[in-house]
């Protein structure tokens, strides 16, 4: 079987992150309904409280929190340095946008965004709504390497 042709392939990681952070948002946005529903009595200050108490209650929860903020620190630094390289702008709010909404969601969003300028600067799919008239990126990339410094 022949390895698929450089816009299929970016096409399908487009489709893939694109269905991993709609269903992250969907996940996550019941979890978090569902979270609010059965606290909505506290009221919004003693939803957060709650949340917070439960988010935090023993050392497994502990745990998984303190994993998730090392994932997003280094993911951060991915998506800066990924940023940089291939000119996507507002990187800052991919970042924040992972506490705010969810990191799945946020970094599936930001690898769509990156997988649709890798393709655009191979001449293989469409530029992204980021693509500025002065953000150059060079019109054929190698399939293994970003764009030559």
């Amino acid at each position: 079987m022949r390895p698929p042709e450089p816009h299929e392939r970016d096409r399908r990681l487009r489709l893939m992150y694109a269905l991993c952070a709609a269903a992250g948002f969907l996940v996550m946005a019941t979890m978090a309904v569902t979270f609010v529903v059965r606290n909505a009595d506290a009221g919004p200050w003693g939803v957060m409280r709650n949340f917070l108490r439960d988010a935090t209650g023993n050392l497994a929860s502990d745990f998984v929190y303190a994993d998730l903020a090392l994932t997003w620190a280094a993911l951060g630094a991915f998506m800066v340095v990924e940023a940089r390289r291939w000119r996507i702008r507002h990187v800052w709010a991919y970042i924040v946008g992972a506490p705010a909404l969810a990191l799945v969601v946020s970094f599936s969003v930001f690898m769509y965004v990156r997988q649709s300028r890798i393709a655009a600067a191979r001449g293989t799919g469409p530029a992204t709504a980021d693509t500025t008239s002065d953000a150059t990126v060079p019109a054929t990339v190698p399939a293994s390497k970003g764009p030559q410094r």
